[in-house]
């Protein structure tokens, strides 16, 4: 059996390329903004040699750029956190519970190697039940590979009023993805939409040699039966690794451009594992087959490219200001004893309150998989799109964190990712 970061080290060399361009790169006017100084972007062209001068995004977005130093969102964090906490109070709204989870269902057999998620078959038995159980309005899951898993899903949704939306049965597990939406807020009178997309920009040899994967996002629309508001849910898995930085800063772009072509009137909640983070102090962390893995201070763009290209808002920074940069600075120097045991002891992962990393070594599954190799970050995020400001964010946290017996199997998490989940409020459509 082979740890997920095993299959990473296997193809790795076979996709250390730059990423086809998207050809209609520079066509967009969100391409044409100047990087340096804008509210959403500015922070990465700051750590640039030059700060960025004269820089557009479609510029940005031809060449890899080499930073200086780690791009810092702190100040778009306060800002962004400031603009929402100055909105006006809302009229009659309806409480919403979202929920996105990356379940780590994976396990697939191949000619020369397998890569199997730790402790798959007693987790996929019960993961569902439990989500369900729990009483989430909105479910937008990920690695939900394999349609034993969807037909799981499907069975724990009907018995306790659920909608799931899966994608086809011809694509359904390249993506793995799965949205459950409580039937009692879908308007079974008005028109639903539902979609699959595929990214254009891919990490080819996920699919082959590699797992079958072919990343994409689910789009979902609905109308909000008590409040009459149309909603859009997006549910994705971006591409993994620093090095493949760009071809998830393209997919990004896609989304985002989907994001924003949805009306005006509507709101949409976008949720996934975007396998990127906010902010990574250094360039260099972790070791894969004796090399340092380096590029981590390109991963923060992905998530600024989807606040751009989709008129998007985090959700976590708009209840709270978010603590990236404290929570990543704390993080111990590498070094190999990450290889035995968590950040190389105990302290890291006895803090309180813990660090909103959703993905890291505190983890036990997550430890056997990627032990020493990952840079742990919160890469698992909630958005939204909400041009009429009929949405106000009341709280958010990280779920699924506490390890759970499981019979006879141990004691071990429900995933290798932590969920995050939000508490919003939707104004009735007037």
């Amino acid at each position: 059996m082979f740890r997920r970061a095993s299959l990473a080290c296997a193809v790795a060399s076979l996709v250390a390329c730059t990423p086809d361009i998207p050809e209609d790169l520079g066509t967009w006017p969100e391409d044409q903004v100047l990087v340096a100084g804008h509210p959403l972007l500015g922070h990465l062209a700051a750590a640039l040699p030059d700060g960025g001068a004269g820089l557009t995004l479609e510029e940005f977005l031809r060449s890899d750029q080499d930073y200086d130093e780690a791009p810092d969102p702190s100040s778009l964090f306060a800002a962004r956190r400031d603009a929402h906490a100055a909105l006006p109070p809302q009229g009659p709204a309806e409480e919403l519970r979202l929920l996105t989870y990356n379940t780590a269902l994976l396990g697939r057999w191949f000619v020369f190697f397998s890569v199997v998620m730790p402790e798959l078959a007693t987790r996929r038995r019960v993961l569902h039940d439990i989500v369900l159980d729990d009483g989430w309005d909105i479910v937008l899951l990920q690695e939900v590979w394999d349609l034993q898993d969807v037909d799981r899903l499907r069975a724990a949704a009907a018995e306790r009023g659920y909608l799931v939306y899966a994608g086809s049965e011809a694509h359904h597990e390249e993506h793995g993805l799965a949205i459950a939406v409580r039937a009692a807020l879908v308007d079974a009178d008005a028109a639903q939409e539902q979609a699959e997309h595929s990214y254009e920009q891919q990490r080819e040899p996920e699919d082959f040699p590699g797992p079958g994967v072919v990343r994409g996002f689910l789009h979902w629309s609905f109308v909000h039966s008590a409040t009459g508001v149309r909603v859009h849910l997006f549910n994705t898995h971006a591409t993994s690794f620093p090095g493949f930085a760009r071809t998830r800063d393209f997919q990004m772009r896609q989304l985002g451009g989907t994001i924003r072509s949805i009306p005006a009137d509507d709101v949409a909640f976008i949720a996934g594992d975007f396998n990127g983070g906010t902010y990574y102090p250094d360039d260099a962390f972790g070791v894969t087959k004796g090399e340092t893995v380096t590029g981590w201070w390109s991963n923060p763009a992905a998530y600024a490219l989807l606040l751009h290209y989709g008129d998007a808002e985090d959700l976590r920074n708009a209840a709270t200001l978010p603590t990236d940069v404290t929570d990543m600075d704390a993080v111990p120097a590498w070094s190999p004893d990450y290889f035995d045991r968590p950040f190389g002891d105990g302290a890291f992962c006895e803090r309180s309150p813990p660090a909103f990393l959703t993905g890291n070594d505190c983890n036990s599954l997550y430890f056997r998989s990627y032990a020493g190799t990952e840079y742990p970050a919160r890469i698992d995020h909630l958005f939204m799109r909400d041009p009429q400001r009929r949405v106000r964010v009341q709280a958010t946290e990280m779920v699924y964190t506490q390890p759970r017996e499981f019979a006879d199997a141990g004691r071990f998490e429900l995933s290798d990712h932590y969920g995050v989940a939000a508490t919003v409020t939707l104004a009735r459509r007037e």
